[in-house]
């Protein structure tokens, strides 16, 4: 028996991925799910930014929608989803998930996704 200096073998962590392109998911950082978010208003006839631009502030039918939803206003639903939301999907804190948009039905609208981390699959 021939006996050599072992080397220690340590379990190596799976690249971080979304499930394969069949599954629909694509990763996205936090401002791709937001772009992808404000599509998906936009696509259901609820502009979030006057005049599509961010700088000009909230619509008031996205005001509307964000009050209607339970937010104080557009600001804290924004806050929402860029905190909370996103804190909850990328669990391991490396600021890319795997989205994938629902099939465009009455109950679910443009503007809801799946999310999942993606070292999830």
């Amino acid at each position: 028996m021939l006996l050599g200096p072992v080397a220690p073998v340590f379990a190596v962590r799976p690249d971080a991925s979304c499930p394969d392109e069949s599954s629909g998911f694509v990763t996205v950082d936090q401002q791709g799910w937001w772009d992808n978010t404000v599509a998906g208003f936009v696509a259901e006839g609820i502009p979030v930014y006057i005049g599509g631009d961010p700088a000009n502030g909230f619509t008031e039918e996205f005001e509307d929608f964000a009050m209607a939803f339970g937010f104080a206003d557009a600001q804290a639903f924004y806050d929402y989803i860029w905190g909370p939301q996103w804190q909850r999907i990328d669990r391991n804190d490396d600021l890319l998930v795997c989205m994938k948009p629902y099939p465009l039905t009455p109950g679910n609208p443009a503007y809801l996704f799946n999310g999942i981390d993606n070292t999830a699959n």
